[in-house]
């Protein structure tokens, strides 16, 4: 590792505005993905926990990941970045929303086994795809209460959007949850945060 946290954020979004030296990216986002605890703590120390987040956004998005255990970790550790920079109330924009609607809806499958483990450990052993479905549901469920925030609270946001219309498109269970599941729904991102908050705890 032979950049400095912040230095490497500033190239890496001067790179993103344009269409040049998408080659020089990639090896920046791949230095990201090697070093990544590193630098999630690094970002924690500096407030710097949504830039963070969005590198690894970009690293999954790009497919730059090789290994299943490499991405579960990409995508939970960027899960955990927006979480934590959600604890600032300023920093709660609504494109903060919705990447963490998109990164659940995008890369859900990378986070069964966590929502198995804090919520279904259970169902594992001999129920492991009763198991899995109930994850899934748990995590659309999660998605959901990212979306009804925007509607409720930046509707001028989301209007038009079509990355936010085709994820919530592709939900299958039912949207028209109850005031108690909408509590619970958000009650599960907290939950989430926390395990794994744990999980990559210093």
């Amino acid at each position: 590792m032979n950049k400095e946290f912040e230095e490497l954020l500033q190239e890496i979004g001067k790179l993103s505005q344009s269409t040049e030296d998408r080659k020089r990216m990639r090896s920046l986002l791949r230095e990201v993905m090697n070093h990544r605890r590193i630098y999630y703590h690094q970002s924690n120390e500096k407030g710097l926990q949504a830039e963070f987040s969005d590198m690894l956004f970009k690293i999954l998005l790009l497919e730059l990941d090789e290994e299943e255990e490499e991405s579960i970790e990409l995508a939970e550790l960027a899960y955990l970045g927006l979480s934590q920079a959600f604890k600032h109330p300023i920093a709660r924009t609504p494109e903060l929303y919705k990447r963490r609607l998109l990164l659940l809806h995008y890369f859900c499958d990378y986070f069964t086994d966590s929502i198995i483990e804090v919520f279904l450990a259970k169902y594992r052993n001999d129920h492991l795809l009763q198991a899995r479905n109930l994850a899934i549901e748990c995590l659309e469920k999660m998605q959901l209460s990212d979306m009804f925030y925007l509607e409720e609270n930046e509707a001028d946001f989301i209007d038009g959007d079509e990355q936010l219309s085709d994820a919530c498109n592709d939900i299958s269970i039912d949207p028209q949850l109850s005031e108690e599941e909408k509590t619970n729904a958000a009650l599960l991102h907290q939950v989430l945060y926390a395990y794994l908050k744990a999980k990559y705890k210093p």
